[in-house]
Parts: C-alpha cells; sequence; structure tokens
C-alpha cells in the first residue's frame, strides 16, 4: 500500500508551488492529499481538503468571517480545523507524513497543525521565515524547518530545486519507519550543561536493567518535551535530575520557556519519578538573556559566553514552594533524592557555586512542605559522583517494579 503524504499550503498565493510538490510525491510512489488553508481567494488547483471543509470542522462559517474582513478569525478557524482533520487522517491511517509551505501566516498555520500531531510522523516545512528564531513555530515538536531562501512568489527553476529537495526528504522519511516503537521501556532523564554527569553515570546503569535513556536539556523546551512523551505514554519512568529550569523561569534566564505542567505530568500520568534539585543552584544568563539589575553583585561561575549566578536563601525557599505544590499533586510512585555534597560542577567544595548551608534551606523548606508519602532521602554525595545515579536508578526501578506488580 503506498504511503501518504499530507501537503498544507495557501493555495491561493502558492497553487503552483503546490502542484509542484504533489507530482513530485507522485513521482516517487507516495500518495498526496492536498489540504488548502488559504482564505484571501479561490484555488487554482482542486484540493482534497478545502478551506470550507475545515472550517466547517470547528463549526465555523467561513464566507461570514471573510465577508467581515475577519482575518484572525479565519486564520484560526483553518488551524483548528486543520488539526483536527489531520488527526482524523491519522486516526483513519491515511497520514504517513506532512509538508507544508508558508510564508510567515502559512507557517503559522501550518506548524500549528503539525504540534498537534504525534512525535514521529515526519514533519517538513518549507518556509520564507526558517531563517529566523523558530521556536514559536516548533514548539517542542520534531518539525524539520527547510528554508525557502527566496520567497515563494515567483516560480522559477531555484524554487523548484528547493521544494523538489524537500519533498524528497520528507518522502524518504516516509518510506523509512514513521512509527516510534517499542523495543525497551524508556526512561525519561534531564541534563544540563553544568550538571550534565548524573544523567551520563546513570545510562549504564538504566542499560543493566533493561531500560533505554531518553536525555533532554534542561532548557526550556526540553523540558517541556519530556514532559509531553511522558503525557502520550512512552515514557516508563523519569529521572528528573535537573529541574533548573525553574531558576531559569523566575529571573528570565537562558534556559527559561517552562509551561505550568512541567514537574506535573510524571505525577498525574502515574509514571514513577525520582527528583533531584539538580542546577538549582543558579541561573544563567548571557548577552541575549541579560542578567536582571536584582542579582547584580552575586556569586558567579563562567560557563562559556554565558555564565551561572548563585540562588540564595530566598531562592531555595522559593523553589522548594513550586516543587512541593507540583509534586503534591502526584496520583503515582515519587521519590526525592538530594545531594548533599553539590547539585552542580559548580557547585562542589572548592568551585565557585558551593554553599551547602544555601542548599539546605531548600531541603529543609521541603521537608516542610511535602506530603508524607512522598519520602526524601539526603545522600552524603554530590550529584555527579556514579553512586548518587546509581540510588537513583535503583530507586526508580523499583518503583516501575512495584508499578507492575500492582497492575498500573
Amino acid at each position: 500500500m503506498n504511503k501518504k503524504l499530507l501537503i498544507i499550503a495557501t493555495l491561493d498565493t502558492k497553487g503552483r508551488e503546490t502542484e509542484f510538490v504533489k507530482n513530485c510525491a507522485e513521482a516517487l510512489g507516495v500518495n498526496p492529499i492536498v489540504m488548502d488553508i488559504g482564505i484571501l481567494g479561490d484555488p487554482p488547483i482542486i484540493p482534497n481538503i478545502s478551506k470550507m471543509d475545515l472550517a466547517a470542522a470547528t463549526g465555523v462559517n467561513l464566507h461570514d468571517l471573510i465577508e467581515r474582513k475577519d482575518r484572525a478569525k479565519a486564520v484560526q478557524a483553518m488551524e483548528d480545523g486543520g488539526a483536527i482533520v489531520a488527526r482524523r487522517l491519522l486516526g483513519e491511517n491515511r497520514l504517513d507524513g506532512v509538508i507544508g509551505l508558508g510564508g510567515g501566516t502559512g507557517t503559522a498555520i501550518v506548524s500549528s497543525i503539525m504540534r498537534t500531531l504525534p512525535f514521529g510522523l515526519p514533519k517538513v516545512i518549507v518556509s520564507t521565515v526558517a531563517s529566523r528564531d523558530i521556536r514559536q513555530f516548533i514548539g517542542t515538536k520534531d518539525i524539520v524547518m527547510f528554508h525557502s531562501v527566496a520567497d515563494l512568489l515567483g516560480f522559477n527553476e531555484f524554487i523548484r530545486l528547493i521544494l523538489k529537495q524537500a519533498t524528497y526528504a520528507v518522502c524518504g522519511m516516509i518510506q523509512g519507519t514513521s512509527a516510534l516503537g517499542k523495543e525497551k521501556p524508556m526512561i525519561g532523564v534531564t541534563a544540563y550543561g553544568i550538571n550534565s554527569g548524573v544523567a551520563l553515570n546513570a545510562e549504564p546503569f538504566l542499560e543493566e536493567k533493561g531500560y533505554e535513556m531518553l536525555g533532554f536539556h534542561a532548557n526550556g523546551c526540553g523540558g517541556m518535551a519530556m514532559e509531553e512523551l511522558i503525557s502520550e505514554g512512552r515514557i516508563t519512568g523519569v529521572l528528573d535530575f535537573n529541574p533548573h529550569e525553574i531558576a531559569d523561569e523566575m529571573f528570565g534566564g537562558y534556559c527559561k520557556g517552562i509551561g505550568p505542567s512541567r514537574l506535573e505530568t510524571a505525577g498525574r500520568m502515574g509514571v514513577p519519578l525520582v527528583f533531584a534539585p539538580g542546577g538549582l543552584d543558579n541561573a544563567v544568563f548571557s548577552p541575549v538573556y541579560p542578567m536582571p539589575e536584582s542579582l547584580k553583585g552575586r556569586r558567579i561561575h563562567g560557563h562559556d559566553t554565558r555564565f551561572c549566578v548563585r540562588m540564595e536563601k530566598g531562592e531555595m525557599e522559593a523553589f522548594a514552594r513550586i516543587i512541593a505544590d507540583k509534586l503534591n499533586k502526584s496520583k503515582g510512585l515519587t521519590h526525592v533524592l538530594i545531594p548533599l555534597k553539590g547539585w552542580s560542577d559548580a557547585d562542589k567544595e572548592g568551585a565557585a557555586l558551593y554553599d551547602p548551608s544555601v542548599d539546605a534551606v531548600f531541603t529543609k523548606t521541603l521537608k516542610a512542605l511535602l506530603a508524607p508519602h512522598i519520602p526524601i532521602e539526603e545522600l552524603a554525595l554530590h550529584i555527579s559522583d556514579p553512586d548518587f545515579a546509581l540510588r537513583a536508578v535503583d530507586a526508580l526501578h523499583a518503583m516501575i517494579q512495584q508499578k507492575n506488580m500492582q497492575g498500573g
């Protein structure tokens, strides 16, 4: 059976380009399904899924919006309706990959639709804005942004080459596997620049017990990607060694950008979680993410062009309250490990941010606030000591076994 490629574009402005992509896909033995998200005029080619179909999926009268020149609501209808129809195609096994074409608005609509589709499904966008900061378009998803270089206005040899390469790329992905399997149970593990050692130490211990490690850089997007994969049921257990993002979120640092579900999804889903306060000893700033005036004069550790600023007692109390509130919502098994000899490479004896008395404020506050059924275990180790990772893996493995025995 031929694979199926969903092609999403504003046909009123990019009809020729869409037809070219459609013909390329067919030449490669892939069945194209064209979705029109254009709201300005009539399409020069007939789509398989019209803009009216998308509006109908959301119960919106698109004619009325167009007559009122309500562009914002019309665009929203394309995003919402496109997501509904794309997920319907996926549920009917009629979707193996997606390619979208767009300028600013088109990219926004296409990427919004793609972000509702699961990890592992090939997703490519040929975009005029791919050279800019694309975080708003990508979110946490595995979307490939293919820079069009020139605008998608004139239909010429250069643009045809770009479109052909992008079509070959997505069709190549489609012809390979487009679904994540479950060969071994995966463990989500957070890591972070000056605190990656704990994750590296954990991997061989996890492998010995039959798991695979799926690492996430605690840089805002990374932590939220882990939360999303947990919500999709792809992660068996979590070693959240690096909630460092909370510090950067508080002060607008380099790793800001977490949502409200950070540190909550595992508990909500009943997924066993081991928590450690890795990286909470500091917040990270750079020329692009400047340090606020309120932190001037604090202890600093230079990383590269970025630098880490010591979090003090006031922040430790605030962090403990945030984390206790999140962990206390857990419906699953949760275990807290506290490394008494430091929480990052900058927070160890002899290093610039080492101060166990400040770290102790966090532990004392967390103990007072955490629900009684969540154990807190203090270890006379640095977080980068291999024995710390070993204890974390053992604790997580025991909780996973307990959950399995209970039929969870």
